[in-house]
């Protein structure tokens, strides 16, 4: 079955490629006030650690995407890996309101750098990650309506779940969803498989509690009371039940505490019934380069939104993706022949369960230029 959807994703992004000679195709000037009300949409974009390491810039009647690349995490995103996938979300939550303004949008990835070798180019504050044009008018359609929509209420969903299996059509619509931006989803439905993640998951896990570099770099970004843009709020990574227990582990945003020893599944004395399961599905790509991470954001946005618009919750594993050497342990041990790009558990939040706040952003002002 992988085989088939990977000649699917080949043909599309063939296609996508063939679309996208941004100048010849742009002809209506982005102005300001339209600017600011997709970088508005594009900024409340999923980002590791709530960092939102991205920049924008309209000039020329262009909206061009850049890396902030002081937001990106040392420690945790060496290669900028995630930076990369946060910056995509961003783009396609920008996409997502140029179309519900009635604008078909032009996107170019990586302008300047196709021919040059560039497959993996050095991040750096000059490099433009992608480059958005208008191509004229066009009417949203119901699912654009129903993503954006969507976008205001989307948040990491850290709230335990009721156990009620996912909608099988729910399920269809995430794997339609990232397959439309050249990824590719694959559920965890097998024991096996299952078991397998969240070994991995809890090792990962156990690997950066009880690193020091990564709970100092953790610590910078965690957030006290008070007004606040950017970074982990106290109470927004709470994960609202302090005896829950789960097969695969929420990230611990309290840098305090080192645990001393890897976590068990669940723990000793843990009634079965009383461990949370939720549906876990990896978001992956057929290569790992830049446009693909790129991509990956992008399909993760639209997986999310989706999950959210269905009445669903979903929060990132990061930890087992977090590490080349883990996500390579993934890769192998559930026999997939692409790059894991992100795991994701989903379900349906519990009735008794506190609503999750929504985590800050970064005003307009700060990440958009009007030249």
């Amino acid at each position: 079955m992988l085989s088939t959807l990977r000649t699917a994703r080949s043909v599309r992004a063939t296609e996508r490629r063939g679309e996208v000679s941004i100048m010849e195709s742009v002809t209506t000037e982005i102005r300001r006030e339209v600017a600011v009300e997709v970088v508005t949409t594009a900024s409340l974009a999923p980002s590791i650690h709530n960092t939102q390491p991205w920049r924008w810039r309209l000039a020329d009647g262009l909206l061009t995407l850049r890396p902030d690349v002081e937001r990106r995490l040392a420690v945790l995103d060496p290669d900028g890996r995630q930076l990369l996938v946060s910056c995509g979300a961003a783009l396609l939550h920008a996409r997502l309101a140029f179309r519900v303004l009635g604008l078909e949008p032009v996107v170019e990835l990586l302008p300047g750098t196709t021919g040059c070798g560039a497959l993996q180019p050095v991040l750096s504050d000059d490099l433009v990650l992608a480059s958005m044009g208008v191509t004229g008018r066009v009417p949203p359609t119901a699912t654009d309506r129903l993503l954006f929509s969507a976008a205001g209420a989307r948040h990491t969903d850290r709230r335990p779940f009721d156990g009620h299996p996912l909608d099988p059509a729910l399920v269809d619509r995430m794997r339609r969803a990232a397959e439309a931006e050249g990824a590719w989803l694959m559920p965890l439905a097998h024991s096996d498989q299952r078991l397998d993640a969240a070994v991995v998951a809890a090792r990962a896990d156990w690997a950066e509690q009880t690193d020091p570099a990564y709970r100092a770099e953790l610590a910078a970004w965690r957030r006290g009371q008070g007004p606040t843009a950017d970074g982990v709020p106290t109470g927004v990574a709470s994960t609202h039940h302090p005896s829950r227990a789960s097969d695969f582990p929420l990230r611990d945003f309290d840098p305090a505490g080192v645990p001393g020893a890897p976590p068990s599944l669940g723990g000793r004395g843990t009634r079965p019934e009383a461990v949370e399961r939720p549906a876990v599905f990896v978001i992956g790509t057929d290569a790992d380069q830049a446009e693909d991470r790129l991509r990956a954001g992008q399909a993760l946005a639209r997986v999310l939104l989706t999950v959210t618009a269905a009445g669903a919750a979903a929060s990132p594993m990061g930890q087992p993706v977090d590490s080349d050497g883990y996500r390579s342990v993934i890769e192998r041990m559930l026999s997939i022949a692409g790059h894991v790009q992100m795991i994701l558990r989903v379900g349906y939040p519990r009735r008794d369960a506190a609503a999750s706040a929504l985590t800050p952003r970064r005003p307009v002002g700060e990440i958009l230029t009007v030249e």
